[in-house]
């Protein structure tokens, strides 16, 4: 069993690679693949410029957004469902590897602030032990490790990779949602973006789509006092690199204003002219056309909003 693991390395966290291509959410960890990335590709275009946020972020894509800040390579660090702990990390990891931060464009809804992941074995979630704590190298395989022979996890690992045929029942460990470019690290949507393509009017039908009522509340305090160190953390290590950065709330499908007290937050530490907010109901989250599902904006809307906020 060990060696097994050993040798096919399924959630690809033992072994560098110099691409990951398609991905399957359900298995693959984007703090892993950012991380391995940015160090592959580190030495030969010491990245400079940096988007942070959840996959959310993905509608900022790191070509559109280099016209804007004159940078051929800036680079995409991310993660999935990542919250302010894991910017912090991430912001401390690049000045540790002897980065300047010279541009910065940090997205932020409610879930930035949200830490349901934080202490689960979640191997999707996990943060990576080398901007994290090297100590926890152990444990941090041993959670992957465990995850291998969950629910017979490697049966359909093996069935798949044998006979290259997804079966219905495989749909709990993987879905194939996301392709990854390198070296910034972007990532698309090639699933979605195929169904849009075959039919529209059918996808934008689907319960992808929650309904949305008319007046939507706004959201519930989600900053805590324990989350100002991470803020205030970020906040400092673009003041000592005098970082060109942008702070956008971004525009949710639910439109639920961004709450008050929250963003006063946000241009206490960032500034109020670096906060910009698309949350509720406005041009951006009226228009259904701008997402793929009730979750992720399109790379259009991400365009659109650097378009104002360089201009």
């Amino acid at each position: 069993m060990i060696i097994t693991y050993i040798v096919f390395d399924p959630f690809h966290v033992i072994y560098s690679y110099d691409a990951y291509g398609s991905n399957y959410l359900k298995t693959y960890n984007r703090n892993k693949i950012s991380t391995e990335t940015f160090l592959k590709n580190n030495q030969k275009y010491n990245f400079s410029s940096f988007i942070f946020g959840s996959s959310r972020s993905s509608a900022f894509l790191t070509q559109d957004w280099s016209s804007f800040i004159n940078d051929p390579k800036p680079y995409h660090f991310d993660a999935f469902n990542d919250n302010i702990s894991g910017i912090a990390g991430k912001v401390k990891y690049i000045e540790k590897q002897g980065n300047k931060i010279s541009n910065a464009i940090l997205v932020v809804d409610n879930d930035t602030f949200n830490e349901s992941f934080e202490k689960s074995e979640s191997i999707v979630h996990l943060k990576d032990y080398r901007w994290e704590d090297s100590s926890n190298v152990f444990q941090y395989h041993l959670i992957f490790f465990k995850a291998f022979f969950k629910k017979q996890y490697f049966v359909s690992f093996f069935d798949l990779k044998i006979f290259k045929t997804f079966r219905p029942y495989m749909d709990e460990f993987f879905k194939f949602k996301y392709f990854y470019t390198t070296p910034n690290n972007d990532f698309l949507f090639p699933e979605n973006i195929e169904l849009l393509k075959k039919d529209s009017l059918s996808y934008y039908k689907n319960d992808w789509f929650p309904h949305k009522p008319e007046n939507p509340k706004m959201y519930e305090k989600s900053i805590k006092e324990h989350h100002l160190k991470d803020l205030e953390l970020v906040a400092d290590a673009f003041k000592r690199n005098k970082t060109n950065y942008k702070v956008i709330i971004a525009p949710l499908y639910d439109q639920r204003v961004y709450n008050l007290k929250d963003k006063a937050l946000l241009e206490k530490y960032f500034g109020k002219n670096n906060v910009y907010d698309y949350s509720g109901k406005n041009e951006l989250t009226n228009y259904l056309g701008n997402y793929y599902e009730g979750s992720h904006f399109k790379p259009v809307v991400g365009k659109k909003i650097m378009q104002e906020i360089y201009q």
